[in-house]
């Protein structure tokens, strides 16, 4: 299934279901406000290309030469003759990039295993989620044929501690059970296990592979879950609050909380300034 075709297929997807984790209110804006295209997501999905489906990166990928000059007339026909096939143009920092990530990955021991194992890259499913018996659907990084949910995800945040803070923060843990309820609904695996290549934005482009166990899966279940059950209330009723639909108190950041001088001191400070 193509992209285009996945698009098209009325379901709820995951990144579409995780804007309720801001408010419903930017869940029903982004059913209305397009995805603005920026250069970080495009080369997100060439990376992606790259790493889990090499062998069609030519198919939709050039590199434009670090010689090229679009002001003269060889280079402008060698532009226009790459857009007529299709093809999406990459600068040469990008492409460079790219092969030094591929190597990167391709070296490390465990991801290359993954890698190398077969399954289908960017595969579609559509399924009915069993809590509210909505028509859902995802496209997976990777779907093993031994029922492995393989995904890639590049990150800045590389240490182990770092990931794992900022993979919460982002509600990976919702996406990856997300994913799993799939393909158990679908009778494709009734335990499927989950695995995350994690790369490094930034050289030396250092690989991660996360084993995903139970109690995160668990975790993700609960959250998307409460995500499934606040849209449904918010269908009902016909109300969409943002983050802060009442009264909030305000309160100290935690490094004044947490300072010498202490929240009375910081209470103290903002009362002689009003």
């Amino acid at each position: 299934m193509t992209r285009a075709e996945y698009d098209a297929i009325k379901a709820l997807n995951y990144s579409r279901l995780k804007k309720l984790a801001d408010s419903p209110l930017a869940y029903r804006d982004a059913l209305t406000r397009p995805q603005v295209e920026t250069p970080v997501l495009t080369f997100g999905r060439a990376v992606h290309v790259k790493i889990l489906e090499p062998a069609l990166f030519d198919q939709q990928y050039v590199v434009r030469p670090p010689e090229a000059d679009f002001r003269k007339t060889e280079w402008k026909q060698w532009r226009d003759d790459a857009l007529g096939r299709g093809l999406e143009i990459l600068s040469a920092d990008d492409g460079q990039t790219l092969e030094e990530m591929a190597e990167a990955v391709y070296h490390h021991p465990v991801a290359a295993d993954y890698l190398s194992r077969s399954g289908k890259s960017e595969h579609s499913l559509t399924w009915t989620d069993p809590h509210s018996g909505r028509l859902c659907k995802g496209r997976l990084d990777k779907l093993l044929y031994d029922g492995t949910i393989l995904g890639y995800k590049t990150t800045s945040q590389f240490s182990q501690r770092q990931f794992q803070s900022q993979a919460w923060q982002l509600f990976y843990h919702a996406q990856w059970a997300f994913y799993r309820r799939a393909v158990i609904e679908l009778g494709i695996h009734s335990d499927p296990p989950v695995i995350e290549i994690v790369q490094e934005k930034q050289a030396p482009y250092d690989v991660a592979v996360y084993d995903i166990t139970a109690p995160i899966i668990d975790a993700g279940e609960r959250t998307y879950r409460e995500w499934l059950d606040i849209l449904a209330r918010c269908e009902r009723t016909g109300e969409w609050p943002g983050a802060y639909p009442g009264l909030v108190e305000f309160l100290p950041p935690k490094w004044a909380q947490d300072s010498e001088l202490g929240v009375d001191y910081f209470v103290n400070q903002v009362g002689g300034m009003l």
